[in-house]
């Protein structure tokens, strides 16, 4: 793990900006790359706590996706430098339960929810995460203790629309 990358609070930010290709007939991002921007947030996380992509070829480890849930807020458009904040919400040996918000300067636009598993790239099956690993879970989680919990996690459209 870099030290002089590693951010003080725990959150890791990376910024990108909404290209022509994103743009959709309806005049904005289209949703799928809402999901990239998430995405390219992920993957400089996954970086920071030591998953780069010479570790997942050495190793054949890596992540994969269970479940994933996005609020839409507010429209990107064309041009619009967006700030991806991520955050370690809680792990465990196998799974990250990762939180993630995007920005416009200070509008946030959306946020996604993701439950992941360490993934043996040729099993196919899941394997513990490794120490080093954990232990970059472990300084992003602890970093972040001074902020508080974050409103939108754990929310759910089954909660919006409870059955009887």
């Amino acid at each position: 793990m870099n030290n002089e990358t590693f951010p003080t609070n725990g959150i890791v930010v990376t910024d990108l900006k909404v290209i022509p290709e994103w743009i959709d007939y309806n005049n904005h991002m289209n949703v799928v790359y809402y999901v990239q921007a998430f995405e390219t947030g992920f993957d400089f996380y996954k970086d920071l706590i030591g998953m780069d992509l010479a570790y997942i070829k050495s190793r054949n480890l890596s992540t994969v996706s269970l479940e994933s849930h996005i609020c839409y807020k507010k429209e990107a458009d064309l041009n619009d430098v967006l700030r991806i904040e991520t955050r370690v919400v809680e792990f465990d040996n196998k799974r990250a339960h990762i939180y993630q918000e995007m920005y416009r300067e200070a509008d946030l636009l959306a946020t996604q929810e993701t439950l992941s598993i360490s993934f043996n790239t040729l099993t196919r099956r899941t394997q513990e995460f490794d120490l080093e690993i954990i232990k970059g879970y472990t300084r992003l989680r602890d970093a972040q203790k001074a902020h508080a919990a974050q409103p939108e996690i754990n929310k759910s459209i089954r909660k919006l629309f409870p059955t009887n």
